[in-house]
């Protein structure tokens, strides 16, 4: 029996892509516990799990010949992100002492660019900040991101009036930096930005991201769909490379947009139907999801 995992993010889960998958399992399908379904009802060929934590997703990256699905937010390449249900925007701070947006899962570059205000302070999160090196030397990144920080090694010094340097907040923009997040916490007092947004409306940053959770597994599943925001931006230069590491064949449909299209159900309907989703010649499922309207252009990437 073929295994198929879908891992719902946090906040996804609790919105129309999940409803309608499980409405769907729910009629076509066969109960096989909870969360847990074989399809189809007579002679059932494959085994579906919905699944809601960082633990199961990358469990079931490890399940040799596993077609596996993200849904869910990709946290600006910080990773997928897994919690409760009915996760409110920026959680109270007494019930989640860890916020769940922080606690993604690893699978990107060395580091990200993020939103100081936006993402920082609109969330509740307190990203590592990413140290910026002497060299790029050995760095991890796409060479978009290797280009913030030659320039801002380049720049030398945290003067504020300097473009492209790596300054910081409390200096240059004191007010800024002394602003408390949703939770009442001042997490931009010892922030470096490394841009101002027009009229000063946000300043970006470099948070620390890496690969660890990543390369902890052996990614046996034989395909990924990252069916997350400009995943292909974010996560194939680190999901290729852990491929050639540990000798994987698992095919992977990324998207270079940003995505907000249903297209977790029409994929697992051409799985449950027999069709090879990684046929370049009969990639009729790619086909079908770029059709629908905001589907972030998937691609089928190696």
């Amino acid at each position: 029996m073929h295994d198929i995992v879908i891992a719902f993010g946090c906040q996804i889960r609790d919105g129309y892509t999940h409803r309608e998958v499980l409405a769907h399992l729910n009629r076509e399908a066969t109960s096989a516990g909870t969360n847990a379904w074989t399809y189809p009802k007579k002679s059932p060929a494959f085994k579906v799990r919905l699944v809601y934590t960082k633990a199961e997703f990358a469990a079931a990256l490890d399940i040799k010949d596993a077609v596996v699905v993200y849904d869910g937010h990709s946290r600006l390449g910080q990773g997928p992100a897994f919690g409760p249900e009915n996760l409110p925007e920026c959680p109270e701070k007494s019930k989640f002492p860890v916020n769940p947006w922080g606690d993604s899962f690893r699978m990107g570059y060395d580091f990200t660019d993020i939103e100081c205000i936006d993402d920082i302070l609109a969330h509740g999160t307190n990203p590592r900040e990413y140290a910026l090196p002497a060299s790029t030397k050995g760095v991890f990144a796409s060479r978009g991101l290797l280009g913030i920080v030659e320039r801002a090694i380049r720049a030398g010094g945290t003067k504020c009036g300097v473009q492209h340097a790596w300054r910081r907040l409390s200096i240059c923009f004191p007010k800024v930096a002394t602003k408390t997040n949703c939770s009442g916490d001042a997490t931009l007092s010892s922030r470096h930005y490394y841009r101002v947004r027009a009229r000063q409306a946000d300043f970006d940053t470099l948070v620390a991201v890496g690969d660890a959770d990543l390369a902890k597994t052996k990614l046996a599943c034989s395909v990924l769909f990252v069916n997350s925001c400009s995943s292909k931006r974010h996560f194939h230069g680190a999901l290729r490379r852990h491929k050639k590491n540990v000798k994987s064949k698992c095919m992977f449909f990324l998207t270079a947009e940003v995505c907000s299209a249903a297209t977790t159900l029409p994929f697992l309907k051409a799985v449950l139907a027999g069709k090879d989703v990684t046929a370049r010649r009969g990639a009729n499922i790619l086909r079908r999801m770029n059709g629908m309207r905001e589907a972030g252009a998937i691609s089928l990437e190696e």
